[in-house]
């Protein structure tokens, strides 16, 4: 069996992924067109063209303007049906889905209604794709006055029983320090709910700021992390505390930290004995996927087959499942692993 095929067979758990940077751009475009955005919208071809081709620097604000764009309840319920759609065609069984509320704020909606929405459309690709969902209730890094009214929410008996699994911080690092969200995830600690916080900060400073990251918000898992490979103080200090590291190596070229994905010290970080996942981010904007992070992972990082069960398996372990439902999806997901490894070898097709 290929990689491509391997892969693309072995099921799978999505840890990071943005319904803001997922949307399926012929969904966008038909939901621009369905709510009348060009004939409001000054530049609206510029900001289509960005769309396709991001320029990186700016993909915050790219995902800010798409997401205006969404104008009613019903909106939300398709991106996120679709979104699910392409995860369940990449055999992802289970997806934990960031989801940033305050980009969708020009509808009006309460946190019920905004919750209502999303699920209505998590619920209908259970249906049809088996794929199950929950999801991260992310605070824009820019907005540090609306964390504890996020975090308010994101730890109420309803928010959890809409499948509000954590809470987030993500966004333009330059904007706040990491300090303003501290209240907000002491807050999330206390009602036992996980903390996820995006930390990248590239160079020297960026071992120093995943370590402050860690003291001041002590979050259970860390979106990108550059620069802790780095740093032996560093990695300790993410196994010591059990903290999961979700990396994407294509958003990592994309932005400019490594010239290719080979760059990437995937290698490194995996041997290091840190929990370590792949996930595919924003990927409409990075023109990734998370089997696409999977394929480089092999083929430009060197890592074996066996090596890419154990991430897999680590996504599992690392979700926010009960242990009940760890542990039968670990040993599904074992099972079918030993399954395709029966499979008859097939030599990859050139490269053309």
């Amino acid at each position: 069996m290929t990689n491509t095929a391997f892969i693309e067979a072995m099921p799978k758990v999505e840890l990071n992924v943005f319904l803001e940077g997922a949307i399926q751009t012929q969904t966008l475009l038909m939901l621009a067109d369905h709510n009348e955005i060009s004939e409001t919208l000054k530049r609206y071809e510029t900001w289509v063209s960005l769309i396709n081709e991001p320029d990186y620097a700016r993909v915050y604000e790219i995902a800010r303007m798409a997401s205006s764009w969404l104008k009613q309840p019903d909106d939300l319920t398709r991106i996120v049906y679709d979104v699910a759609t392409s995860l369940a065609k990449q055999n992802v069984r289970y997806a934990e889905m960031s989801v940033n509320p305050a980009l969708f704020s020009d509808m009006n909606l309460s946190f019920e209604d905004f919750l209502v929405a999303i699920n209505d459309g998590r619920d209908r690709a259970q249906r049809a794709w088996g794929i199950e969902l929950a999801w991260v209730f992310i605070i824009p890094r820019e907005e540090p006055r609306r964390a504890d009214e996020l975090a308010r929410w994101a730890t109420t008996a309803a928010a959890r029983r809409g499948g509000v699994v954590a809470l987030g911080v993500s966004g333009d690092e330059a904007s706040q320090p990491i300090g303003q969200f501290e209240r907000a995830f002491k807050s999330a600690e206390k009602k036992d709910v996980a903390r996820v916080a995006r930390i990248r900060e590239k160079g020297a400073k960026g071992a120093e700021s995943i370590l402050k990251a860690i003291e001041i918000l002590n979050p259970t898992r860390l979106i990108d992390a550059w620069g802790a490979d780095e740093s032996p103080d560093t990695l300790t200090a993410l196994v010591d505390n059990d903290i999961t590291m979700v990396v994407s190596p294509t958003r990592a070229v994309k932005q400019g930290w490594v010239a290719t994905v080979a760059d990437y010290p995937l290698r490194k970080l995996y041997d290091s004995g840190i929990s370590l996942v792949l996930g595919s981010d924003m990927p409409t904007f990075y023109h990734t996927s998370l089997n696409g992070e999977y394929l480089a992972a092999v083929e430009q990082c060197g890592l074996l087959q066996e090596e890419l069960e154990n991430l897999a398996l680590n996504a599992v372990r690392s979700s926010m499942l009960d242990a009940d439902a760890k542990a039968e999806m670990v040993k599904s997901f074992e099972q079918a692993y030993a399954e395709l490894k029966l499979e008859p070898v097939e030599a990859e097709e050139p490269a053309s």
